[in-house]
């Protein structure tokens, strides 16, 4: 009786199913860009304080101009499947190259969309006269004619109600 051996998983699906597990993971740590968000650097800094009034404030779309997480894995995946192409070895090479290339941008693409967030942009009076805009995450909604407090800081201007 003549049996095949069969290899039970290919190196390829192993990596693809760790890839979208890393992919994930890390678009669930994407920033909300908010009023509510701090990165580690800013915590213990000092932040200057201005207030004034919102004059006005319009809805914005925050979208990431490019996405170095999703290129990347897009990148590898491509290669990799690319590479399962072909029965010799320039066929493969030519195969992962090209999926290398292809799954990069479809990557990067894919990165942004799950990148792209809702935000306001308020058009801020301060006290002194001065008037802003500043945008940011839409954690918070704050109304035309509210009081503000903007917070110039190690994570950029934020403003919150007073």
């Amino acid at each position: 009786m003549n049996m095949a051996i069969t290899p039970r998983a290919k190196p390829f699906k192993m990596a693809a199913g760790a890839l979208a597990a890393l992919t994930m993971a890390l678009a669930g740590c994407a920033s909300s860009y908010g009023a509510g968000t701090a990165s580690p650097s800013s915590v213990g800094q000092a932040s200057t304080v201005y207030t004034g009034y919102v004059q006005s404030v319009r809805e914005v779309t925050i979208r990431n101009e490019r996405s170095l997480i999703g290129a990347a894995t897009g990148a590898v995946l491509g290669g990799l499947a690319g590479s399962e192409l072909g029965g010799g070895d320039k066929a493969q090479t030519a195969g992962a190259v090209g999926g290398a290339v292809i799954g990069g941008i479809a990557g990067n693409e894919a990165g942004k969309r799950l990148g792209t967030k809702r935000g306001y942009a308020y058009t801020v009076r301060f006290d002194n006269g001065e008037v802003r805009e500043i945008t940011q995450g839409a954690d918070i909604y704050i109304p035309p004619g509210a009081a503000v407090n903007a917070i110039a800081g190690a994570d950029g201007w934020k403003i919150v109600p007073r």
